[in-house]
């Protein structure tokens, strides 16, 4: 992990802004989720009744308590304004009657593949919003734990919730979503680092949200 972040770059704001429109749009409104703190939003939110960008920012205040503790400042910094910018942009967006009215399995296959574009973008510049990335990332650097793991037992907390309030189809889903998070949150990194930068460079295996 870096250990200095640019927090301005204009990739950051829209990485943040589509990750909420995302949540928003697509996820709620399917009631499954590509797993993470979105999932563990939208399920908590749906459960309480209440709305998905303020359950989100208080579940990454915790986040971002830890990431000061053990990542440091700049990292951090950026989270934190990266986790409010998203959770605001979700209260914004909720506000908006605006609905997809598409089968399941549209909702699915749209959030398999392009679910993790916006972490792409993020990550693509060391980014974060204070996911379960955020902890994942430090976990391996100070403990050597796999990122593969930490992420599989953090999910466990989205997936379950998933389970409870929207059944056991959106269970299932959510799961498969989560399982499939690493791989295309790398790919786009990748793809957007390759693209936007005109490199190529080495991205942690089996990041996620």
């Amino acid at each position: 992990m870096a250990n200095h972040v640019k927090i301005f770059s204009l990739r950051f704001y829209i990485g943040c802004f589509l990750i909420a429109a995302n949540n928003v749009f697509v996820e709620k409104q399917a009631h499954i989720a590509s797993g993470g703190v979105s999932a563990l939003s939208i399920g908590l939110a749906e459960w309480l009744h209440t709305s998905i960008g303020i359950i989100n920012l208080i579940i990454k205040i915790f986040i971002f308590c830890f990431v000061y503790c053990f990542g440091g400042q700049a990292i951090a910094l950026s989270t934190m304004i990266g986790a409010t910018i998203t959770a605001v942009s979700m209260r914004f967006f909720e506000l908006i009657p605006f609905a997809f009215n598409f089968p399941m399995w549209i909702f699915f296959l749209w959030l398999l593949i392009f679910s993790k574009l916006p972490m792409g973008l993020l990550v693509s510049k060391g980014y974060s919003t204070g996911g379960y990335t955020s902890v994942a990332q430090i976990l391996w650097h100070r403990r050597h734990i796999p990122l593969w793991a930490s992420l599989t037992s953090l999910n466990a907390f989205s997936i379950t919730i998933m389970f409870v309030v929207s059944g056991s189809i959106a269970g299932i889903l959510t799961a498969i979503l989560s399982l499939s998070s690493g791989f295309f949150t790398e790919w786009w990194g990748k793809f957007f680092t390759s693209v936007l930068d005109q490199k190529t460079v080495s991205i942690p295996k089996k990041t996620g949200s």
